[in-house]
This record gives structure tokens, sequence and C-alpha cells, in this order.
């Protein structure tokens, strides 16, 4: 029954990505600055996970499991803070949509991963699955044409938002198997903010914590930490080599059709192609996975 809803799930946990970035926006427009946020969005989500490993009574000294290995989970939880962080500062110097397109490599870097740690190479489905999503990508995010030069600094930081992002889809699925899902997603949060209170913490200090930061951050928390990583962690180890990767693209048309509901912006004929030709890859991989 797990292994037949892992990719439904696996899909939620990535459309739940998709929800932060106008959740972002509308932040910001009551003057939230993204410090402050990303830190009361990774507190929040530690919180809740803390309170919930101590609810369910599940200590880590009765999973089979050492020092070293919560050290190393903890340490992979740190990838989902570096993706945020990667992100947030490349959309200093480039738009979202182009920040949004290198986001998305983490599509192949993720299938390259798994290939590399697994030693399979993944198959021709999956390369053409891959295929449909890079160019759906360029599509639905609106780029071409181009009509002003990009900064190599943007593209730095959102290609290494994609290798973060890649290594959070890896890590969900490779690591901690000895481990319950739930106490590995309270490890992986824990890292994850305990790398963003050492980045963006000093923010804090510059100026009063205020009622909207908290507001937005325990909101950004459910779609950007609680949800999408609890359902990577349980569902990811169930799907084939190069499926999880494919499903993760729906963050992309996630985003788009979140930001026309909320925040009205305009969708162009040209992005609703992209948005189809990804949930066709998305459709074809796991077709041909099960029959």
């Amino acid at each position: 029954m797990v292994r037949k809803i892992a990719p439904v799930m696996v899909a939620l946990g990535a459309i739940s990505y998709g929800i932060p970035a106008s959740l972002f926006k509308m932040a910001g427009r009551e003057g939230v600055a993204s410090g402050p946020l990303l830190f009361w969005s990774f507190f929040s989500s530690a919180l809740v996970l803390t309170i919930i490993q101590l609810v369910r009574q599940r200590p880590l000294r009765t999973q089979a499991t050492t020092p070293r290995q919560v050290a190393i989970v903890m340490l992979a939880g740190t990838a989902s803070g570096f993706t945020n962080t990667f992100y947030i500062s490349a959309l200093h110097y480039v738009s979202v949509a182009v920040a949004a397109v290198m986001l998305m490599q983490s599509v192949w870097l993720s299938v390259l991963m798994g290939a590399l740690w697994h030693h399979r190479r993944p198959s021709r489905r999956q390369v053409f699955s891959i295929s449909l999503v890079l160019v759906g990508t360029v599509l639905a995010a609106g780029l071409l044409p181009m009509n002003r030069p990009l900064s190599f600094m943007g593209l730095a930081l959102s290609f290494l938002a994609a290798v973060a992002y890649a290594v959070t889809l890896q890590v969900t699925g490779s690591l901690g198997h000895n481990l319950d899902p739930l106490s590995k997603t309270w490890l992986l949060g824990s890292g994850a903010f305990i790398l963003v209170a050492i980045i963006w913490g000093p923010q804090l200090l510059s100026g009063p914590v205020t009622v909207a930061a908290v507001k937005w951050g325990v909101l950004t928390a459910v779609f950007s930490m609680i949800l999408p990583l609890a359902c990577y962690t349980i569902f990811m180890p169930y799907l084939a080599l190069g499926v999880g990767p494919v499903l993760s693209s729906l963050e992309l048309p996630a985003s788009i059709v979140v930001a026309f509901l909320l925040l009205g912006e305009r969708v162009a004929s040209w992005q609703m192609v992209g948005v189809a030709l990804i949930i066709v890859a998305v459709i074809y991989s796991n077709y041909q996975r099960r029959r």
C-alpha cells in the first residue's frame, strides 16, 4: 500500500515546495526581511518536529542508532538550509524565473548523484523524462525571449541552490534507514535550523521581533520544511531510481499556479505549455515504472 501511494505523496511534497515563493512575496509586502523570515520559518519547523518527537516517545537510543549516525543525518539536513539561503541570495541578482530554471537543474543533478551513489545508470525512459522536464521548465518560467543580460553571481548562487536541493532529494531516501521516518525528519529539520540560525540569526539583532515575521515564518514552515521533508523521508525510499527527481519538478508548475491564485501574476500561453510538458514527464515516468 505504501509503495502504491509513494509517487502521490512525493508529488505532494514537491507541490508544497512551490507554495513558499508566493508566501515570501506576500511577507515582503508587509515589510518582512528575508533573514527574519527564514529564521522563524526554520525555527518553527524544528520546534514542531521536536514536539512531535517528544509526544511520540520514540527516543533515538531505542532505534539502534549511534551518535555518529545522528550527526550525519543532521549534517545532511543542512542541505535544505543551504537551498533556501542560496536561492534567496540569488534573487538579489536575477529574476524569479531565471532562479527557478537554475533550481530545476536539481532534476538531472539528483539523477546523476543517485546513479553514482547506487552505481546504476539511469534508463533511457528516465533520461527522456528529464529532458522533457528541462524543456518544460524553460517554457514554464517564461524565459523566452531573453531580453537582458544575466548576472553570473545570480546564476552561480541559484545553481548552488540546485545542488543543495539535489542533495536533499538524495539524502532523504538514502540515509538513516535504521531511524523511523518522523525521527529522521526531526533530525533533518534540526540540522537545517542550526545552519539557518548561524547564517541569518545575526540579522535578528539589528531589529525588533515582529508579529508579521513570526506569522509568515510559521506559515512557510509548513510548506517549506514540515510537509515536504515528511513526504520525502517517508516515501522517497519506495521510488525507483530517477523517479523522485522527476516528481520534484512539480514544484515549478505549483509555484506558477499558486502565484496566479494568490498574487494575480499573469500566466502566458507558453508557460502553460511548459507546465503541461512537466506534468507529461511525471506521468510518463511513473506509468512506465508501473508497467
